[in-house]
């Protein structure tokens, strides 16, 4: 999306001045739409449909045209997203500021603009102080959950492809992630830029935000498949990031599976398949990532000729037994 105009975001009028948002009334909109985190640019850029997202940027002021008001928002990779709006508190008008925003967001087809209605905003100051405790509150439940767990079972590296255990839900939000899965991806793969290591941390974050995989799976998976390596060929033809079949890459319509971010776009999507479909069977959670990991390597007719169980060949074993050892060291136990 082409940046603005900066003599728009500049444009403000008094009559848009409407009493501030409580925090708290903001807190209530947030819960109401089970969110937690903010989406990354990924997400809004591969939205198909309608969807509310919290959003974060800095304010840059208020557009008005004709009846019709708008919010112009800076977003975290620097474009300039309108955001229409029928009211706006007082401390958003005149002065730019750091913002969280509530979205109710809408693509018709993948080559329109993103149409943006605002439900509710606040300050980027009054959010994150919340946010750092509830992550310190996470932390200190993840920690005393990892100490017990040691207590009880063991290292869990010696669970290969049976048994079961939680993996904590962390809610950092995805702009602060991101510096960090870059920084772990160009460690794995040097050879990287930086803007392609930024490009695929952004790809994992936004599309496990998507569609409801942990990251620190596809990270996990990513490694074992390519260790980000975005051309990896195996000798079976499998292609990119996450390796993906050419069968898969047609059932998802890539146009171009060496396209980190397409790439990632098919390996959340599969994956996500898979383990929807073996929950569905199992009802058990851990067994649904094994069996959908199988699935993932083998496919899920050698996963089914073996009775729904892990099929017994050396590569899949080997496979489903480093992706989870690896999860779960992601997830911080060790």
């Amino acid at each position: 999306m082409k940046r603005l105009p900066l003599v728009l975001t500049l444009f403000f009028v008094a009559a848009f001045q409407t009493p501030a948002q409580d925090l708290k009334d903001y807190l209530r909109v947030r819960k109401s739409y089970g969110i937690v985190e903010s989406v990354g640019v990924p997400a809004l850029e591969t939205l198909v449909g309608t969807r509310v997202f919290e959003v974060q940027g800095v304010i840059k002021g208020t557009l008005r045209t004709g009846s019709r008001m708008s919010l112009l928002l800076e977003r975290t990779d620097g474009q300039t997203q309108a955001i229409d709006a029928s009211k706006v508190p007082d401390w958003a008008i005149g002065t730019e500021v750091p913002a969280r925003l509530i979205i109710k967001a809408t693509r018709v087809h993948e080559d329109d603009e993103i149409s943006a209605f605002l439900i509710a905003v606040a300050k980027e100051e009054d959010i994150q102080p919340i946010e750092a405790r509830l992550v310190a509150s996470v932390a200190k439940v993840a920690n005393a959950n990892h100490r017990a767990g040691h207590s009880r079972k063991g290292d869990l590296s010696r669970f290969a492809v049976q048994g079961t255990h939680k993996v904590q839900t962390w809610t950092v939000p995805s702009d602060r992630a991101t510096p960090q899965y870059a920084a772990y991806i160009k460690h794995h793969n040097p050879k990287l830029s930086d803007d392609e290591a930024v490009r695929i941390a952004e790809g994992i974050l936004g599309y496990s935000r998507r569609y409801g995989v942990d990251a620190r799976l596809i990270v996990a998976m990513v490694i074992c498949e390519s260790d980000f390596n975005p051309n990896e060929v195996s000798h079976a033809g499998a292609m990119g990031l996450g390796q993906l079949m050419p069968d898969t890459v047609q059932d998802y319509g890539i146009t171009n599976p060496f396209d980190s971010v397409q790439n990632l776009y098919g390996t959340v999507r599969e994956i996500r398949s898979h383990i929807d479909k073996y929950r569905g069977e199992t009802g058990d959670e851990f067994q649904s990532l094994v069996l959908g990991l199988a699935a993932y390597n083998a496919g899920e007719g050698a996963v089914r000729r073996h009775g729904n169980n892990v099929p017994p060949y050396r590569e899949t074993q080997a496979y489903v037994r480093k992706v989870i050892k690896l999860y779960y060291h992601l997830a911080g136990y060790r």
